[in-house]
């Protein structure tokens, strides 16, 4: 039950949208499509492993039951989200993505503890800047999406996340 009254029982992202700030969605709308389906470097597979994964680490459910489903429809395996909470070393992902999670698992937990080191260890995983960027902005957006579910007490219709995961275009979260 989320903790408004004005929201429905079973509201989501966007019910929540709708009913307090539908011009603030189109906004993140625009910003989220202008990243997480650009490809290069990083697949769009790639970046909702990394939003499902700064979920996790944020322990929001409703934002990693959804992006964990976006990313398998996507094509990423979906037994690598429970080794990846556990080690990202042990974690069955490309080797070059390993610097750039620890990154992100940095960014989410401990910001402030980001040194050059760590952002040199992800170029020298061969990641250009543009792809290191989005993973960055990837980082922040989810990190930004988990505060606001969690804040207004959204959890996880199973029902309505399967099929919101198979559609998911970015005109909705």
């Amino acid at each position: 039950m989320p903790f408004f009254p004005s929201l429905p029982e079973d509201a989501g992202v966007r019910k929540l949208w709708e009913v307090f700030n539908p011009e603030a969605h189109k906004g993140l709308q625009l910003f989220s499509r202008a990243f997480m389906r650009r490809e290069g470097q990083l697949t769009a597979a790639d970046k909702e492993m990394i939003a499902a994964y700064v979920s996790q680490l944020n322990d929001s459910e409703y934002c990693f039951a959804g992006h964990s489903r976006v990313a398998v429809n996507l094509g990423t395996d979906p037994g690598v989200f429970e080794p990846l909470a556990e080690s990202i070393d042990g974690a069955p992902v490309r080797e070059e993505l390993k610097p750039l999670l620890k990154f992100v698992k940095i960014l989410t937990l401990t910001p402030s503890r980001i040194t050059k080191a760590d952002a040199d260890a992800v170029l020298a995983a061969g990641w250009d800047e543009q792809s290191f960027h989005e993973a960055i902005i990837v980082c922040a957006r989810f990190s930004m999406m988990n505060r606001i579910t969690l804040g207004h007490g959204l959890i996880v219709d199973e029902e309505r996340r399967a099929g919101d995961a198979l559609n998911m275009n970015y005109g909705a979260s």
